[in-house]
């Protein structure tokens, strides 16, 4: 194995800390009810976690869709969704990073394997999920990230999971992905060649659940899936 691809959002960071502070956010600067709020950006992203799973929507415009989507659906200006996107990226504490994250990270360096991360964005620009890994220390393991807005693809789609292979003349067989959603991080993955790892928080134990798939209940299971496929 030469390339750990890690997936962001509710692998390393805690999706649900951003989404609580950006609905915030935008509940002040519409003036709105921020229970309606938080509903409209719940039933948003289910919606595009729809279409993306069926690789639909246009992937050059993942996060325009996404910011138009939810703005038209709360009846609000895009630009306020963009805002309150820019105001939690500045106020969200550490404690979105997950527990096992850094420890995972820095495991994976050791081994001397190549770091990345993969992932789709939604409502903000990767650009701030770059920021928010910076803040909190985690770029110090990371060697390259590449985001759905960057790349013009999304997950499950092979480019999205064949762009850090490229970038670093690694072959899929020699490449694994891990990350929290099974259509998009598992089956994405092992569709592109790459191995997988699938972050199940029900799960007891790391368990292999497919020729080159694995089930993990937290981000450092990585570690011991890395063992397992160096031990053959």
């Amino acid at each position: 194995m030469k390339l750990v691809s890690f997936d962001v959002w509710n692998t390393l960071l805690d999706i649900n800390v951003m989404l609580d502070v950006m609905a915030v956010e935008l509940s002040k600067l519409m003036g709105a009810c921020i229970v309606d709020v938080v509903e409209g950006m719940m039933l948003t992203r289910e919606r595009i976690k729809r279409m993306r799973a069926g690789t639909q929507g246009d992937p050059e415009k993942a996060l325009e869709e996404s910011q138009e989507m939810l703005a038209e659906l709360l009846g609000t200006d895009v630009e306020l969704v963009r805002r309150a996107a820019a105001r939690a990226t500045l106020k969200v504490g550490d404690e979105m990073v997950l527990p096992g994250a850094k420890e995972a990270l820095e495991g994976v360096r050791r081994k001397g394997l190549k770091v990345t991360v993969t992932g789709n964005v939604m409502f903000w620009p990767g650009s701030y999920t770059r920021l928010l890994l910076e803040r909190f220390g985690l770029m110090d393991y990371i060697e390259g990230t590449f985001f759905a807005d960057e790349v013009l693809a999304y997950k499950p789609m092979p480019e999205m999971f064949r762009k850090p292979l490229d970038a670093f003349g690694v072959k899929p067989e020699d490449a694994i992905h891990i990350g929290d959603t099974y259509a998009e991080d598992f089956e994405g993955a092992l569709k592109a060649g790459l191995w997988a790892v699938w972050i199940n928080p029900e799960a007891e134990e790391v368990r292999r659940i497919h020729e080159r798939g694995f089930e993990v209940p937290g981000v450092e299971g990585i570690l011991e899936v890395l063992e397992r496929i160096e031990r053959g």
